[in-house]
């Protein structure tokens, strides 16, 4: 199953470019080159840079989960099973993260980056850093 999702993404200059797919918004967020920015800025036209969903290609394929905070887009990717957890945030400054999914059941999905933890129910996301909450945010599963 994979879940395509088209959103508005505004420039720069704060006015809009027009439909783009997620993946678009989410790889220009996590590793803007200067010639998609540059690109971006000077065109009138809507550019299109990237694929047409949000879970990257080696994940399997699938997208079990779509989830919204305040903050964050999340998503969890796989094959068969889910197996990555993928975090963009909506503040471009703040980048987003791809990790593998250390474990998972219907309600949660654990990711881990060293001694960040990244859980996602089906309420909220909550990032521990050594044991201490960092984040807490209400979550929406989106599907």
């Amino acid at each position: 199953m994979c879940y395509k999702k088209t959103m508005s993404l505004i420039s720069l200059k704060g006015k809009p470019l027009g439909q783009v797919t997620l993946l678009t918004a989410i790889l220009t967020l996590l590793s803007p080159s200067a010639s998609a920015w540059a690109s971006l800025k000077s065109s009138p036209e809507p550019t299109l840079i990237a694929q047409e969903y949000a879970c990257p290609p080696y994940s399997g394929g699938s997208q079990f989960v779509a989830a919204e905070t305040p903050n964050f887009y999340i998503y969890i990717c796989g094959g068969d099973l889910p197996n990555t957890y993928v975090g963009v945030a909506k503040n471009p400054q703040t980048g987003g993260i791809i990790l593998p999914l250390q474990s998972f059941n219907n309600d949660q999905f654990v990711a881990v980056n060293g001694n960040v933890r990244y859980t996602l129910t089906r309420n909220q996301l909550i990032v521990t850093r050594q044991g201490r909450v960092i984040v807490r945010e209400r979550a929406n599963w989106l599907f």
